[in-house]
């Protein structure tokens, strides 16, 4: 654990401790020198993804982790999280819920893929109320789908979690799973017999599907959006040859727009402090798509969205199906977990608004229900 990467977290550096513990028997023999190089690349590569970097405190040390004891690739993650749900404010109510969370599910310990179960719960109830919205694998869970828990899970959670007359599992669980091989290979057998491509699919229906369709050229690879270079025609142009070699260009991104500025330190040799000019969004191409519109609902329609952004994995669900209030409608991916939407209404399936494997933004519209009179 570098220095550049370590403490929070993370792991206390390697770099003083490699020093500690130099010349003794349990010196580790590592060249510090190379270490020290490792060090100052990140140093130079962090800067470019400081958005995806937590929210920096005045401690060096997270103290709270003693507490949540939420490892740093699932913290790393459940930011991530946050910012896309436009929750980020949220994180400090969801790091004080992860305790209590972990207490109901019988104490479970936080390693994978516990730690990302338990915190993508513990983030549903802060955001939509305490188990509002559980988890496809928090009810696995505790079904005893992952064995037994430490401690007794929370016997509300419990009649919340299981579906009605649903017994936990107290053999093997594997015992209680019907063979699946059989379906993946028939579900890719149009483009491919491969053992590895159907193991892909069958873990990974959604994104699994999208990348065997490109893999085997029945979908285009998707392209990355192009960034805005046109100059503006009243800004001057970045001189770069009057720039040091301190010099570093930056995207800031103000109210939707984007600027790329070079940054030269003043007390640089010979640095001048050059401000390249903001980028104008090019032409739209004549073929491009015009935007879908939204699905609309009428007065007798109620339409379920989704609460956070995700992948729609499946509709469990028709159009034209009739349904109760509480039936499972779609099943949308979340913090890498599967997050079931019920619907709010008794009536009949409109429409399913969402393409399978697409991914959604919160309040986006994924199914309409037509009130039953």
């Amino acid at each position: 654990c570098v220095a550049p990467l370590a403490l929070r977290t993370a792991q206390p550096a390697i770099e003083p401790l490699m020093f500690a513990l130099s010349g003794g028997e349990r010196d580790p023999q590592l060249d510090l020198d190379k270490i020290l190089e490792i060090g100052d690349y990140f140093e130079g590569v962090l800067p470019k993804y400081r958005q995806y970097l937590e929210s920096p405190r005045t401690a060096v040390i997270d103290t709270r982790t003693l507490i949540h004891q939420i490892p740093g690739g699932m913290m790393s993650n459940l930011v991530s999280q946050l910012r896309e749900a436009d929750a980020i404010d949220r994180l400090d109510d969801v790091l004080a819920e992860i305790p209590r969370t972990r207490k109901d599910l019988g104490y479970p310990p936080l390693v994978t893929p516990m730690s990302q179960m338990t915190g993508a719960q513990a983030a549903n109830n802060v955001l939509f109320g305490r188990y509002a919205m559980i988890t496809g694998a928090v009810r696995e869970y505790v079904a005893g789908m992952y064995g037994a828990p430490p401690a007794a899970i929370d016997p509300e959670l419990e009649s919340k979690a299981l579906a009605d007359g649903q017994e936990r599992v107290t053999g093997n669980p594997a015992d209680t799973l019907d063979p699946e091989m059989a379906a993946a290979r028939d579900a890719v057998k149009h483009m491919t017999s491969s053992r590895e491509d159907a193991l892909t699919y069958a873990l990974y229906p959604a994104t699994g599907m999208n990348f065997l369709r490109v893999k085997h050229g029945l979908d285009d690879a998707p392209q990355a959006e192009p960034q805005p270079t046109a100059t503006a025609p009243d800004a001057p142009a970045a001189d770069t040859t009057q720039l040091s070699d301190a010099a570093r260009l930056f995207n800031v991104h103000i109210n939707g727009e984007r600027f790329e500025v070079v940054v030269d330190p003043a007390d640089s040799a010979d640095g001048i402090r050059v401000a390249a000019a903001p980028p104008q969004e090019s032409a739209p191409e004549a073929d491009a798509p015009a935007a879908q519109p939204e699905p609309q609902a009428s007065a007798s329609d109620t339409a379920i969205t989704a609460p956070i952004p995700g992948v729609v994995l499946r509709y469990e669900v028709e159009v034209g199906q009739s349904v109760q209030q509480g039936d499972e409608i779609v099943v949308l991916e979340a913090m890498k977990m599967e997050n079931t939407l019920p619907s709010p209404v008794s009536g009949v399936v409109k429409e399913l608004a969402a393409d399978l494997g697409a991914t959604v933004a919160k309040d986006a519209v994924l199914a309409i229900i037509t009130e039953a009179d």
